[in-house]
Order: C-alpha cells, then sequence, then structure tokens
C-alpha cells in the first residue's frame, strides 16, 4: 500500500493527473444502526478505461422505514447500471437518468423508505457528478473547500421565494417543511438530479469529498479543510476521529469518502 491509499490509475486530458488515490470511512456514530451506504466501482484497468471509476455515497433516511435497504439498494444499482450502460453515452446524462429509474424503483417497490445520493464518476475527460438529497460533494483546492452542489431541502426553495418578494425571511424560518428534504430517492413526485453537464478537469493535488451529513453536520469547514489537506486514507481517517472526538450525544450515521487526484 502506497501512502496517501489505493490508486486507481486513470490519465486526465488536459491535466497533470495520472491517478486517484481513495480514502473512505463509515461509522454508525452514536446510533445503534447504520443507514448510510457506500460503495466503488471496479478498479480492473480495462473497467476503467471503459466505463470511468465510479465512488457513491447514500445515506438512508432516518425515521422512515426501510432506509438502510434504499440506501444499499441505491449504492449496488447505480453502480450496476453504469457498469451495463454502453460507454458512448455522456456520464452526466447517465447519472441523471440511473437516479431517476432507481428513484422510480424504490417508489414502486413499497419499500416506504428514503435516501439521498452523491456521486462521482471519473473518466480520462474530467470529473462528473450527480446528487439528490442533501448528501454533499465538496471541492478542496488549494487550501479552499466548496461545497459543489446545494442541499435539496425546501429552506433553499423558500429562500428563492425571499428573494423572489413572494414570502418574509420570518415566514420561511415559522414555515413547518424548511428542515425537510425536497426530494430524495423514494420521492413520489420525481426527482430532479443536481450535477454538472461538462466534466470538471482537476489540478493535481485537488481533493473530492463525497459525504453525508452526518460529517458536515459535526464538522465546520475549517475542520474539514484541515483534514483533507492530509493524503486521501489519511484524510478520511481524520475526519472520522474529529467527529467521533466530539462526542455528540446524538451524532448521526457518517460516512466519507476522498478522492485524490495525483500523479
Amino acid at each position: 500500500m502506497k501512502r496517501g491509499g489505493f490508486f486507481i490509475r486513470m490519465k486526465i486530458t488536459d491535466s497533470d493527473v495520472k491517478r486517484i488515490a481513495l480514502g473512505s470511512i463509515s461509522d454508525r456514530g452514536a446510533r445503534n444502526y447504520q443507514e448510510d451506504s457506500f460503495g466503488f466501482s471496479s478498479v480492473k484497468k480495462a473497467d476503467v478505461e471503459k466505463y470511468g471509476f465510479t465512488a457513491v455515497v447514500a445515506d438512508g433516511m432516518g425515521g422512515m422505514s426501510g432506509g438502510a435497504k434504499v440506501s444499499a439498494y441505491v449504492v449496488s444499482s447505480l453502480l450496476e447500471l453504469i457498469r451495463d450502460s454502453a460507454p458512448d453515452i455522456p456520464r452526466h446524462i447517465l447519472l441523471s437518468k440511473a437516479l431517476c429509474r432507481i428513484n422510480e424503483n424504490v417508489v414502486l417497490s413499497g419499500i416506504g423508505g428514503g435516501s439521498t445520493a452523491v456521486s462521482a464518476v471519473c473518466t480520462s475527460k474530467g470529473i462528473y457528478w450527480c446528487t439528490v438529497g442533501d448528501s454533499r460533494i465538496y471541492l478542496f483546492s488549494g487550501g479552499t473547500l466548496t461545497a459543489l452542489n446545494e442541499d435539496g431541502d425546501y429552506m433553499n426553495r423558500l429562500m428563492e421565494q425571499v428573494i423572489s418578494g413572494d414570502m418574509t425571511f420570518d415566514e420561511a424560518g415559522e414555515n413547518k417543511k424548511k428542515d425537510s428534504l425536497a426530494q430524495y430517492i423514494g420521492c413520489k413526485n420525481g426527482i430532479s438530479p443536481d450535477g454538472n453537464p461538462k466534466p470538471f478537469v482537476p489540478s493535481l493535488g485537488d481533493k473530492l469529498l463525497l459525504c453525508t451529513d452526518g460529517v458536515y453536520n459535526a464538522l465546520s469547514e475549517t475542520e474539514l479543510s484541515e483534514s483533507l489537506s492530509m493524503h486521501a486514507d489519511e484524510a478520511a481517517a481524520d475526519i472520522r476521529n474529529k467527529v467521533l472526538l466530539k462526542g455528540f450525544k446524538d451524532q448521526d450515521n457518517f460516512t466519507a469518502v476522498v478522492l485524490e487526484f495525483t500523479k
């Protein structure tokens, strides 16, 4: 094992990146159950060259029966749909359609649970990401941490109404739905996944963090940046240690995947 964790060889066009280092952690926190799931696609050279490399993180929705089942289904199904897809289908379209199909299947299954989803597909052209719900994907570049997606909650929608003048800030704050998810896997009204149609080309040393809300609700962006200044595997381990050291009695399940772009 080389320092920086497990490496995948992948040359990204128009960059000096030749490898991607992986780091990952998942913990129950203070709960006696685990509703988070995560997974990776095949790391075989032929598969990576044909389909790219995919990382997925899903957070089963607490308080809803079947959350753990849905999150596990999201991860396994998304990886399977990408593996079985035609290589020439644009990855951003594939991700969005796959998550919509998974949502339909969950609704039809009657499991009754829900899940968020955040995924990244690394290809020779760059990185595509897609999210549903409030799990996040961050870019850590040049010492700066940037959230690439918006939380799929009602508060964002309410703030749009505040900006347009259709609602006051106080009314938004008092809305009973403000802390609820506006969309998630298992949503009967359908979903509109958030993603990037144009591939992101990383620079050497850039990192992507895919994580559930148990991570970013526990740690500040400053604390996350401190962890992400380390190599991928060390960064993931440090995030876990930081969260556990907080000792929150109601600490949620938390999961983090770190992708580091290197020579």
